[in-house]
């Protein structure tokens, strides 16, 4: 048995959420065209019979590709040790960022034995004429070898990707069921899917100045009745998300239960509330 963690990083709208829900296989981090919209360190697990490959995406470690901090924090570094590979995930239908050196450099610095993988994605967008130039040209301004095709979207060169992932990791013990894909607590998993459809629904400046809370979880065998909590800063914008005759407010409960209930195969009650945070 094979065992290890790889390590997700790249730029803002690189595509690292989408690419991690296509490897698990279903919805397990927060996609949204809002810029810098994950929050929180998700990790994931992709069980085979002869391996487990632990994914991790650590938002802030390179939130942008033109703001390249050389303070890289110590949570940053714990998670950068603690992984076999890192995936540098970047968008190849972009022009390549002066900065790429430096990323990799700032990478190269605080690794031992791991690998980088860079990791190419979108090439639905490109033709493949120009994916192979666009290879070429990654190769001759990087020392990285280990260069992935790949659309997220799709699924193309995924699973190129997973096998050659494989080689790589190290003999191990199995450290979770293969039952189990989200290494995070259900209670802020069910708050992200709500603050996604927040986002989706919402795009003005609001869904950056409010937080979902998971107040309740009552389970049963064929239901699961979840109540949250969503606070907001000011009453206009308490009266935005709830919308017109609770239109808006109603719509976000809607798109959350059915993303939840499909996550757990349950019905799933959804209580929503919204508070103003100096009510509290």
């Amino acid at each position: 048995m094979k065992s290890g963690n790889i390590l997700l990083i790249g730029p803002t709208n690189s595509g690292k959420s989408t690419l991690l829900n296509k490897i698990i296989g279903k919805r397990v981090t927060l996609v949204s065209r809002k810029k810098q919209s994950t929050t929180f360190n998700q990790k994931a697990v992709k069980s085979f019979s002869e391996a487990e490959i632990i994914l991790n995406d650590t938002p802030g470690i390179f939130s942008s590709a033109k703001k390249i901090s050389n303070r890289v924090t110590n949570s940053a570094i714990s998670e950068i040790e603690s992984s076999v590979i890192i995936y540098l995930v970047l968008d190849i239908s972009k022009k390549i960022e002066p900065t790429l050196k430096k990323i990799i450099n700032t990478l190269e610095d605080k690794i031992d034995k791991q690998k980088i993988f860079l990791i190419l994605n979108k090439i639905d967008k490109m033709t493949k004429d120009n994916v192979i130039l666009k290879i070429k040209e990654y190769k001759d301004q990087t020392n990285i070898d280990d260069i992935f095709p790949i659309s997220a979207f799709d699924g193309d060169g995924i699973n190129d990707l997973l096998e050659f992932t494989k080689k790589y990791l190290p003999h191990s013990k199995q450290k979770y069921s293969k039952k189990k894909t989200v290494l995070l607590k259900k209670e802020l998993f069910y708050s992200e899917v709500t603050r996604e459809k927040i986002y989706n629904n919402i795009h003005k400046e609001i869904p950056y100045l409010c937080r979902v809370h998971t107040e309740k979880i009552k389970r049963t065998k064929d239901e699961i009745t979840i109540h949250q909590r969503i606070l907001i800063n000011k009453k206009s914008h308490k009266n935005i998300l709830i919308g017109k005759r609770g239109s808006t407010l109603k719509e976000i409960g809607s798109q959350s239960r059915k993303e939840i209930a499909k996550f757990e195969n349950k019905k799933i009650n959804l209580f929503l509330f919204v508070k103003i945070e100096s009510e509290r």
